[in-house]
């Protein structure tokens, strides 16, 4: 599957749709409008310019979350301290119909 940030500085591609996605009601997920997809490291091949993402950290200091430096769109995430065997994508950064067919858990990180 290939992706990309609205205005296309970042590309995204992973070897398949995910077994489903997740949808996670925390400050950060709600305000972005993140849909997670997630694959190990090694799967993720992030299409971009040195200058074209910007990191993000949060308090709790777990991820890095990354968003295109021009539009703004949210691409990815990678751990800091989360299990290094995985990573996040947004789903959005793919066509609906790549992903909206897959089941969705519902992750409740208000509550972490």
């Amino acid at each position: 599957m290939k992706g990309q940030c609205h205005c296309g500085a970042v590309g995204i591609t992973v070897p398949s749709p995910p077994d489903q996605v997740s949808q996670c009601n925390c400050s950060l997920c709600r305000k972005t409008g993140w849909i997670g997809g997630y694959w190990h490291p090694d799967d993720v091949q992030i299409d971009a310019a040195p200058d074209a993402l910007t990191p993000y950290i949060q308090g709790d200091k777990m991820i890095t979350s990354w968003h295109c430096s021009t539009c703004g769109s949210h691409t990815h995430w990678t751990p800091i301290t989360a299990p290094p065997e995985r990573m996040g994508v947004n789903m959005r950064m793919f066509v609906p119909e790549d992903w909206r067919h897959l089941p969705v858990l519902k992750v409740d990180g208000a509550s972490f």
